[in-house]
């Protein structure tokens, strides 16, 4: 349950990336609008980051044997 709950964050911030990434790329958008992008940019990738850092703690056997399998 809680791999399915980290994967759903994951996707949620994910998400968040993208809808910032194509505001910013698209043209004559306000300065406050980019900077609000891009600081949910900077905000998801810490909250992905922190949650990779949690799940590998929780889980270190289980991420091991799974990055062993796809080699």
């Amino acid at each position: 349950m809680k791999n399915l709950a980290a994967q759903a964050l994951a996707f949620q911030y994910k998400l968040i990336l993208e809808n910032a990434t194509s505001l910013i790329n698209t043209n004559n958008r306000p300065l406050d609008q980019i900077d609000k992008a891009l600081g949910d940019m900077v905000l998801a990738n810490q909250k992905l980051q922190l949650l990779n850092k949690i799940v590998e703690e929780n889980n270190p056997k289980e991420i091991a044997e799974d990055s062993e399998s796809k080699q």
